[in-house]
């Protein structure tokens, strides 16, 4: 990855959610896409656009669908086409986005507001005695 790809790379990491950062740091993601442009002949400047379309994706500054138009953009044979999107999407969006997932599920789980402590305290009059065992 060029030098000043990267440094703007982690310029707009520093403006997304920590979660985020955290499950897209958790996969090298640059090398695994890098390893798919190569596996697919891509030549330096298609690797490149692959680089930031994927990194596009993984900040939230632009959709998957269009990911996936602007790899079909590149001229590419549609197996080629296929085969990128589909080992894009196994190898790094899938699992960055199920770590960001699980992050939400174990903030909510160590938050606990279920409907009915928020009910039961309303019924309450709102006196915290009544939940203290």
């Amino acid at each position: 990855m060029k030098p000043e790809l990267k440094e703007e790379i982690n310029k707009i990491m520093l403006g997304i959610p920590e979660r985020n950062r955290l499950a897209i740091s958790s996969i090298d993601w640059a090398h695994v896409t890098k390893e798919i442009g190569e596996k697919y002949y891509l030549n330096e400047e298609e690797l490149d656009l692959l680089m930031v379309e994927t990194a596009l994706v993984l900040l939230g500054l632009k959709d998957y669908d269009l990911f996936k138009l602007a790899i079909e953009d590149m001229g590419l044979s549609q197996n080629d086409i296929g085969g990128i999107t589909k080992e894009a999407e196994e190898k790094i969006f899938n699992p960055v986005s199920k770590k960001i997932i699980a992050s939400i599920k174990k903030e909510a789980e160590l938050n606990n507001t279920s409907w009915d402590k928020r009910v039961n305290f309303i019924l309450s009059g709102g006196d915290y005695t009544n939940f203290i065992k």
